[in-house]
């Protein structure tokens, strides 16, 4: 099967566990970057390659930080009844790369890869506003509500967020308030395990 001889070569290509960009292993398998973006996305998802804050790709195992992101968007998932996202900082946009969707008709959707402008909505009031919790009241997406918290790593760069999103037909602004509060401290807790992992990875 293509897809699958793709991934393979692309495992291959990253044995070596040098960071690749998609560009640069579009070019060594002989591949359009869009392919290489979508299967890569997807190893990512299984756990298999990681992606960094620079959009780079490297070997990975179950302990990639989608992996690490997804027990905090259930929870808030579970607590809200609406959609959780991580999305990171990827090419001057927000990319998601995990969500959380509920079983009823009436939520928000976002597929993993999607991109959206890094400085609109609550994610942007945490990235380029640098605010401890973001809000968006339908000013990014009409009818929609939103509330993220900021991914910080070590370095203190905020190379992402924690969102949840809701129509307004069944978030009121009590309840964004308590979303934002949530996200916050779901990100906090993320970014402590990033932390964490980057210091036994250097030890």
């Amino acid at each position: 099967m293509p897809a699958v001889d793709k991934a393979a070569r692309l495992l291959a290509e990253l044995s070596s566990g040098d960071a690749l960009g998609i560009s640069e292993l579009a070019r060594r398998i002989t591949a359009s970057k869009g392919t290489v973006r979508d299967i890569l996305l997807t190893l990512a998802q299984h756990g298999l390659v990681n992606r960094d804050a620079n959009g780079q790709f490297q070997r990975g195992d179950a302990s990639d930080i989608a992996s690490l992101a997804a027990p905090y968007l259930r929870e808030l998932e579970r607590t809200f009844g609406e959609t959780a996202l991580f999305g990171m900082v990827a090419g001057g946009r927000l990319e998601v790369v995990a969500r959380v969707e509920p079983a009823h008709d009436l939520h928000v959707t976002a597929r993993v890869g999607y991109r959206i402008p890094l400085d609109a909505g609550a994610h942007g009031k945490v990235i380029i506003g640098e605010l401890p919790i973001g809000y968006d009241d339908g000013s990014y997406l009409a009818g929609v509500r939103a509330a993220a918290g900021p991914v910080i790593d070590k370095r203190g760069r905020r190379i992402g967020v924690i969102m949840v999103v809701g129509f307004k037909e069944r978030v009121d602004l009590k309840t964004l308030k308590r979303m934002g509060t949530s996200c916050a401290r779901a990100a906090s807790a993320l970014s402590a395990r990033l932390d964490t992992r980057a210091s036994m990875g250097a030890a």
